[in-house]
C-alpha cells in the first residue's frame, strides 16, 4: 500500500485574506506610529523653549534685565544692528561660540571688513536649542541669505548681507495694526508692547522684570515661529517676493529676528499678499503676521517666568494679545495646556 501525505498550503484566496489583514493592521498602527513620534518632537520642542527660558532667567541675573528684542547704536554712525538672542549663548553652553562673535559690527559680508564676516560665520552656525524637530528639512538645508539694501536697517547704513542658522522662536515684541483692533475691539486699549523691547547700546538694561506688570506667567517672551525664508500659509509653502523671504528674521542671529510686532492674518488666506486678520497661530510664520510650528492645534511659548505654554491656534484675538502685552492689565483666560 503506497502512503499519501496530504500537505496543507495556503489557498490564493487564503493569501489574499491575509495580506488585506496585515494591511488593516498597518494602516490602524501607522496613525499611532505617527502621533507617538509627534509627542516625542513636541516634548523636544517644549524642553528647547525651557532652556532658552532658563537662558533668559540666567541673564536677567547677570544683567538685572532680559536682552534687548534687538539691538542698535543711535545715533548712527556707527551703523550697528544685533540680535538680542546673542546675548543668551553663554548662558546655552555656546561660550566658544559666543567667544567669537564681535559686538561692534553687524553681521554682513560686504560691511566691517573681517569682523562682520566671522559674525556671519557665527550666526550661520546652526545652534540645535534654536530648532524644533517638528518643523520640515533639517536645519542645515535651512540656512538662508540676507540680502538688506543701502538704509535698509538705518538710515544710511551701507548694503548688508549675512548668512543665518534658522531659529523657530522668535520674540513677541508686541502687538498693532489690524490684529490689535481686532483683539481690543469692545475691549480697553491702552500699551501694546511685549516683554522685549528693542534697545540702544546706550541704555541697554530697558527689559526689567519690573516692567512686567501684567505678570511673568502671564507674558510671553517668545514663541514659535518657523524659521529660515520658507514662507507657509497654514502648513502649505507659499512664494513670496525674494527680498521679502530674505528679511523673515528667521534665525537667531538675524537682527530682524527681533522685529516682530505682530499685526494677524486671515484663517485659511493662500497666496501673498496674506490679509490682516485675527488669526494669530499657525496661519503664516511671515514677519510681523503671525506665529506658526507644526504640531496639530497650536504651537508653543516660553513665557517670563521661564515655564512654558501651549497655545490653542483657536485662541481669541483678546486674550492672545493680553498674552504678549507686559502692562496693559488685562484678564485673559486660561491657556491650554
Amino acid at each position: 500500500m503506497v502512503r499519501t501525505h496530504n500537505r496543507s498550503a495556503f489557498t490564493l484566496v487564503e493569501l489574499l485574506v491575509v495580506i488585506a489583514i496585515i494591511g488593516i493592521l498597518v494602516g490602524l498602527l501607522l496613525p499611532a506610529v505617527q502621533a507617538a513620534r509627534e509627542a516625542a518632537r513636541r516634548m523636544q520642542c517644549s524642553n528647547n523653549l525651557k532652556q532658552i527660558g532658563l537662558a533668559f532667567h540666567s541673564y536677567e541675573s547677570a544683567y538685572r534685565s532680559f536682552p534687548g528684542a534687538y539691538y542698535v547704536h543711535q545715533p548712527a554712525p556707527p551703523y550697528n544692528v544685533q540680535s538680542g538672542v546673542l546675548g543668551l549663548l553663554p548662558f546655552m553652553e555656546q561660550t566658544p561660540l559666543y567667544s567669537q562673535y564681535d559686538y561692534r559690527f553687524t553681521p554682513s559680508t560686504t560691511y566691517g571688513g573681517a569682523i562682520g564676516a566671522m559674525n556671519v560665520t557665527v550666526i550661520s552656525t546652526v545652534v540645535p536649542t534654536f530648532v524644533c524637530p517638528s518643523s520640515p528639512s533639517d536645519a542645515t538645508s535651512r540656512i538662508y541669505t540676507c540680502t538688506i539694501p543701502a538704509g535698509g536697517l538705518l538710515p544710511g547704513m551701507p548694503a548688508t548681507i549675512w548668512r543665518a542658522a534658522p531659529s523657530d522662536y522668535t520674540v513677541t515684541t508686541g502687538i498693532r495694526s489690524t490684529f490689535a483692533n481686532v483683539a481690543y475691539s469692545g475691549n480697553p486699549g491702552g500699551s501694546r508692547g511685549g516683554a522685549l523691547s528693542a534697545v540702544t547700546f546706550q541704555a541697554p538694561a530697558a527689559n526689567k522684570i519690573s516692567n512686567i506688570t501684567d505678570g511673568t506667567s502671564n507674558t510671553f517672551l517668545m514663541g514659535e515661529r518657523t524659521g529660515g525664508d520658507k514662507i507657509y500659509a497654514g502648513t502649505r509653502q507659499i512664494t513670496v517676493p525674494a527680498v521679502l523671504a530674505a528679511t523673515n528674521g528667521g534665525g537667531w542671529g538675524d537682527p530682524l529676528l527681533g522685529e516682530n510686532w505682530l499685526a494677524g492674518a486671515v484663517r485659511g488666506a493662500i497666496g501673498h499678499p496674506i490679509p490682516e486678520g485675527g488669526c494669530a497661530i499657525n496661519c503664516t510664520n511671515f514677519r510681523g503676521q503671525g506665529f506658526h510650528g507644526f504640531h496639530t492645534g497650536g504651537a508653543q511659548f516660553v513665557m517670563a517666568d521661564g515655564s512654558v505654554q501651549f497655545n490653542s491656534e483657536s485662541v481669541d484675538a483678546f486674550t492672545f494679545a493680553a498674552r504678549i502685552t507686559r502692562e496693559k492689565g488685562e484678564v485673559a483666560s486660561a491657556v491650554d495646556n
